[in-house]
This record gives C-alpha cells, sequence and structure tokens, in this order.
C-alpha cells in the first residue's frame, strides 16, 4: 500500500469508524468523555477535495471541509470551483472558512476580520459556513482562545489544547495531522486511537491521490494538475489560444 494513497485513507477512515468515537465538532460537548473529529484545511486543490469528499461519503463518513478565501493557488468563487465545493456541501460535509492571516492589521480586528470572511463565503457559495480554522496560526493567535457567536472554532478548548511550553506528552486531546507530507505527531491507527480518549484530526486532501505519492513527486503532480486545469481555461477563454504553445520553453 503507497503511503498518502486513497486505499491508504480508507484504512485509516475504516478504523476511525470502528472507534464508534467519530463525530462532529457540533456534538462535541463540554461532558463529552471520548472522541475523534476530522477536519480538512484545503491549501491548494479544490478538485482534490472534492476527490476525497466523495471518497468519505462513499465510507459512510461526513467531515469538514475549511477553504481559504485569500488563496494564490485557487480562485474559490470560480464558477468550477462554486459548483464543486457545492457538491463537497451536498454529499453531507461540513463547510467552513480556513483563515489566512496574511493580511490581519491587528490581533484586535481579527474577529471582524473572520466574520467578513464568513459573510463573503455564505454569500458567494450559497452555503452555510459556521466554522473556521487558522493557516499556520501563532502562539499569539492560538493563546486568544477566540468565540465567535454562531462559528465554531476548531482551535477551541474543546477540541484542541494550546501549551506556551510546547510539552505535548501529556496531552488530554491528542492533535493529529498530516503537515508537510508528515506525520509529526502520530499516526492514525487502531492502537493509536484506542489509546487516546480525544483526537482532533488534520487531513490535508492536497497530499493525497488515488496512487499515492512521496512529498517532491506530489507537488510534481499537483504543478502539473495546476498546468492542465490553466490550459484549460485558456482554451474555454481565448479562441485564439494556440493549442499548441509549450508552457516549459516554448513560445
Amino acid at each position: 500500500m503507497n503511503s498518502f494513497s486513497y486505499l491508504e485513507y480508507a484504512e485509516l477512515v475504516q478504523n476511525i469508524i470502528a472507534s464508534r468515537q467519530y463525530m462532529d465538532f457540533s456534538e462535541v460537548k463540554r461532558d463529552t468523555r471520548d472522541f475523534i473529529i476530522l477536519r480538512h484545511d484545503v491549501e491548494f486543490s479544490i478538485e482534490r477535495a472534492h476527490k476525497m469528499a466523495i471518497l468519505e461519503s462513499m465510507l459512510g463518513i461526513r467531515s469538514s471541509y475549511l477553504f481559504q478565501v485569500r488563496n494564490d493557488a485557487y480562485n474559490l468563487f470560480s464558477t468550477r470551483n462554486i459548483q464543486a465545493v457545492q457538491s463537497i456541501h451536498q454529499l453531507g460535509h461540513y463547510i467552513g472558512l480556513h483563515v489566512h492571516l496574511g493580511m490581519l492589521e491587528s490581533k484586535d480586528q481579527l474577529q471582524n476580520f473572520i466574520i467578513q470572511d464568513v459573510e463573503m463565503m455564505e454569500k458567494m457559495l450559497r452555503i452555510p459556513i459556521d466554522r473556521f480554522s487558522y493557516h499556520r496560526p501563532s502562539k499569539a493567535i492560538l493563546s486568544l482562545r477566540l468565540k465567535i457567536r454562531g462559528l465554531i472554532n476548531t482551535y477551541d478548548d474543546l477540541y484542541f489544547e494550546f501549551r506556551e511550553n510546547d510539552v505535548f506528552d501529556d496531552l488530554t486531546i491528542k492533535y493529529i495531522a498530516d503537515s508537510r507530507h508528515q506525520w509529526k505527531y502520530g499516526y492514525p491507527d487502531r492502537t493509536m486511537i484506542k489509546s487516546q480518549p480525544k483526537i482532533q484530526l488534520l487531513i490535508h486532501p492536497d497530499e493525497w491521490s488515488i496512487p499515492g505519492y512521496d512529498s517532491k513527486k506530489n507537488f510534481q503532480m499537483l504543478r502539473h494538475e495546476k498546468k492542465i486545469e490553466f490550459i484549460n481555461t485558456l482554451k474555454t477563454e481565448c479562441d485564439h489560444f494556440d493549442q499548441s504553445t509549450q508552457f516549459n520553453g516554448g513560445r
């Protein structure tokens, strides 16, 4: 089985389902003793997010897909991507905002910054947005423990245990992520799941594919997929586009 393949991901999902601990963020309460919650931060590819959402639906699981509106890799509000996100929602998944903090001028503006982006998403996607996650948050941002009425903060202390001192050995909520194509905080196999009563699992759809790739090959394939997407856009939008043009050294 190749690492970061859909076959591997299907096994992970089956392990989660078998644990009988799986639930949505909205179902976790102060007195909840055991849970596994799952979210997807979409960094580069809405197309891959859509494929993963379809796979999860086939496996009988609903999860959270969080998208950026301040992103150089994709246009969330293109016609194609709006349709893809609406399809993910129609499959039963939850849609949220992945907050890119690059244009935030002050921590004091954070709440309004998030609310503004959520309102934009709801208007353009015509989908209710009830949750958000941060993109590469600093300790200063996490320490705010921001609460916004009507929105789930995936870094709320119900689901995530913030430590200022970087000591994570005795966490009561286990955080597992596939960031940078690595499992730095442990691997969510059955042994890990059984040993941890509370788990938040972050999966980036951009890292996963049908065959499974190592990190270098995955970036190469993402670049190729984006190139094909751009060429198809040119074909659609420009009747004078020369299809023989070669992007790697052509005119």
